[in-house]
């Protein structure tokens, strides 16, 4: 089952974003509005432990999706950037239930990597944003903060789960940039295979590292009933 919903994840993705690519923008309409609901379809067959705020990161982030695909007015882009800001909250409150802390001192390089990225970017785009600022520069210090906690955990303990949610918030965060340049910097569609894919691939990711932690805290809560 789960290969035939990866099939049908990768299938929409290229789709939707060829037709993006090609200008064809009523046809991403077909295919678009189905890419999170599929990497949901997904998640339920693979989650052993059902997370209410994954669950909400999908809804909010389908709101943002379908607010962009829309974008009857500027107002659109506003609320869909609120969306996915709710969307990482949603992510960083349920990553907070295994992140054990660490010293700040002992892994810098998260904050140095995000910070960094945050400061170029936001440097580069900021006088572009226009009534769009406050809403760039909230959602950027969230994501790079979360960027950069993932970072440090990753350096602290290397596995799977810590790398594939590295992976996924940079490839995720990287579309963001994408799609910021798009809409506020050119005033056109620069990039556009791109975007798609990265929103797609940099999402599934993620779920699969979160897929990673639910088997983590089952099975220790399973070992613990024995």
């Amino acid at each position: 089952m789960k290969p035939l919903i990866l099939s049908l994840i990768l299938l929409a993705t290229l789709l939707d974003s060829y037709f993006y690519g090609m200008n064809l923008y009523e046809y991403r309409f077909y295919f678009e509005p189905f890419i999170i609901p599929l990497i949901l379809v997904y998640y339920l067959i693979s989650s052993k432990k059902k997370n209410f705020l994954i669950f909400s990161a999908f809804f909010f982030v389908w709101l943002g999706d379908l607010l962009l695909l829309i974008e009857l007015t500027p107002i659109f882009l506003q609320w869909a950037v609120f969306f996915y800001w709710i969307m990482q909250l949603c992510f960083i409150a349920a990553y907070l239930k295994y992140w054990k802390g660490y010293l700040f001192r002992a892994h810098l390089l998260g904050i140095l990597f995000y910070g960094s990225y945050l400061i170029v970017f936001m440097n580069h785009v900021y006088h572009a944003l226009g009534a769009m600022r406050i809403h760039g520069l909230v959602y950027g210090i969230t994501l790079s903060a979360f960027g950069s906690i993932t970072i440090m955990e990753l350096l602290k303990k290397a596995s799977k789960r810590n790398f594939l949610l590295v992976i996924g918030l940079l490839i995720f965060s990287i579309r963001d940039v994408f799609l910021t340049y798009n809409k506020k910097y050119f005033n056109e569609d620069v990039f556009t295979f791109s975007i798609p894919i990265l929103h797609g691939v940099g999402f599934l990711i993620i779920i699969e590292a979160f897929l990673y932690f639910e088997k983590m805290s089952w099975s220790s809560s399973k070992a613990n009933t024995v």
